[in-house]
């Protein structure tokens, strides 16, 4: 007889994922504008938005350090302890250095926590079930995405920044108590796994890819809400759910056409659409151009980053496969943190719309690297 794997851990492990995504989220659009409030240059906000992914990669380089020595439920308090203590301290800061200080304890929180909110639920799965048990778990985090950057700008817009902060504050500890309601698992997780590599070169093809794509995604998250605001457009919030929108529909869509033909046709022609979402970004002047460019970044971003993920997936072992999940997310931080920090200085150097253009110039060469990187994967669409 089959057992649901919707169990009360599981269920819960969901709940606290998705609300700490939530947070996650909300963030994106509303710390660039809070950092443009307190006076930040443009290079300093994308200082003060990346280092919370510089954060996050060298907090994953001592996973197995932290797996030998504490349980996942403890690990995820902490990483939400984290979280609260940024939330906390934003509000009552003006400091840039302290707020940098704030953010990569930020960083520590989000690398403990999207690595444990993840493994905690696959713990709570039968073997036979993960990959169905993980695409419910994943529907949380699609759904905040959505949602929040509309709930924070209005927050904003409406009752200021620090309620937004407060109510960063009450979800994360909704998150925590979601948490605290966990029991033991009911799988053993902390079964001995020998400790894999941090690198392995085989994967360093979806690694690059992944990297350049944190650099293009960094720069529309950090700058637009700054860039909308100066062009005097209403919807940013809309960008951000509509673009959320999009990802979401496209997933199932590029799902089977990896399955069936490889990755090399979905990174081409999403591409492409990024290409052309980040120029319309950079000449937008309506709203309504604001909005297309939303759907064009969403379903690029909801296609190029799972397939390359699947990708990995597809050419890793078990016995390898937690040094390409630690190699690939790395690698998208890295790209994340770098891109917003030099995306910065070169807002500063040339202004916002030529920084969109430089944007647009390196999405265009990405269909280049995509084309070359992926060239030797056309049997997987066979496989």
């Amino acid at each position: 007889m089959q057992t649901s794997y919707w169990s009360r851990n599981f269920i819960l492990i969901l709940i606290g994922n998705a609300l700490l995504f939530m947070v996650y989220n909300m963030q994106v659009p509303v710390l660039p504008l809070y950092g443009k409030h307190l006076g930040m240059s443009p290079a300093q906000i994308g200082i003060f938005v990346g280092a919370i992914m510089f954060a996050a990669l060298i907090t994953r380089l001592f996973v197995p350090w932290f797996s030998d020595r504490f349980s996942k439920k403890v690990l995820l308090v902490v990483g939400i302890l984290l979280y609260l203590l940024a939330a906390v301290g934003y509000p009552l800061l003006g400091s840039f250095g302290l707020l940098v200080l704030l953010r990569l304890f930020n960083g520590l929180g989000h690398g403990i926590t999207t690595t444990y909110f993840a493994t905690s639920a696959a713990a709570e799965l039968p073997n036979d079930k993960i990959g169905e048990g993980m695409g419910y778990f994943g529907i949380g985090t699609m759904v905040t995405a959505s949602l929040a950057p509309l709930l924070a700008l209005d927050l904003v817009h409406r009752h200021g920044f620090a309620v937004f902060f407060l109510a960063c504050i009450g979800i994360l500890f909704a998150a925590m108590l979601a948490i605290f309601g966990t029991s033991k698992p009911t799988q053993q997780a902390a079964e001995a796994v020998e400790a894999a590599p941090v690198f392995d070169r085989q994967f360093l093809p979806q690694c690059g890819l992944v990297f350049v794509l944190g650099v293009l995604m960094s720069g529309v998250m950090t700058f637009t809400p700054i860039y909308a605001e100066i062009r005097h457009l209403s919807v940013i919030s809309g960008f951000f759910f509509v673009a959320a929108i999009a990802g979401v529909v496209i997933r199932p869509i590029v799902g089977r056409t990896f399955d069936h033909r490889g990755p090399r046709a979905i990174l081409l022609l999403n591409t492409v659409f990024l290409t052309a979402g980040v120029l319309m970004i950079a000449f937008v002047d309506r709203n309504w151009l604001l909005l297309v460019a939303g759907v064009l970044y969403g379903v690029a971003d909801g296609a190029i980053y799972p397939t390359l993920q699947a990708w990995i997936f597809k050419e890793t072992t078990l016995a390898n496969r937690d040094t390409a999940t630690g190699m690939f997310l790395n690698s998208y931080d890295l790209g994340m943190g770098l891109g917003a920090v030099v995306l910065g200085w070169v807002v500063e150097a040339v202004g916002y719309q030529r920084m969109f253009l430089v944007l647009t110039a390196v999405a265009a060469i990405y269909i280049a690297l995509a084309l070359l990187l992926s060239r030797h994967s056309r049997k997987l669409g066979a496989a």
